[in-house]
């Protein structure tokens, strides 16, 4: 599956961001919300996916520079931030890069994805060797997690 070439559209929502990061939104972190046909959603499975992100909403952030993943879980229509992982950055100067990458893959194991701004070659092998995808986007979130998750679907559909 290749998901570098998502194409993804720029909706933010800047009130709404804010009334999220104030708490004045209803108990749920991210309530992003697609319409799609009702008649293929009994099927659709939930899947985790961790975002690199330095805030604003977006997608933003190298994977070698992250201190911690937010944690999505997704359905056919939602996307709900469930969890905020912190991690050692792997970018560390070239000291001790693969045992902090060893870690970073434990903390994110149960995840379907990463979807960060850019990672770098080796990272994003083993990653993918761990049966999870690298998707590389500059983007709003919800737009993201949403998109990898129709193209996930899609994809599985098919296996």
């Amino acid at each position: 599956m290749n998901t570098n070439s998502l194409k993804m559209k720029s909706e933010y929502d800047l009130k709404r961001h804010q009334e999220r990061q104030t708490g004045k939104e209803p108990k749920e972190i991210l309530n992003a919300t697609r319409t799609e046909n009702t008649s293929s959603v009994a099927n659709r499975t939930k899947i985790r996916v961790a975002v690199a992100s330095k805030g604003g909403g977006l997608v933003n952030q190298h994977f070698g520079h992250a201190k911690e993943f937010e944690i999505y879980e997704v359905d056919h229509d939602e996307a709900h931030c469930i969890d905020r992982r912190s991690v050692t950055p792997y970018c560390q100067g070239g000291y001790g890069e693969a045992d902090v990458l060893e870690n970073i893959m434990q903390t994110l194991s149960d995840c379907q994805a990463v979807l960060v701004s850019k990672i770098g070659a080796c990272p994003k092998e083993q990653l993918q060797a761990q049966g999870i995808e690298c998707v590389e986007a500059y983007d709003v979130i919800e737009n993201v997690v949403l998109d990898f998750y129709e193209q996930y679907q899609g994809f599985t559909d098919k296996v």
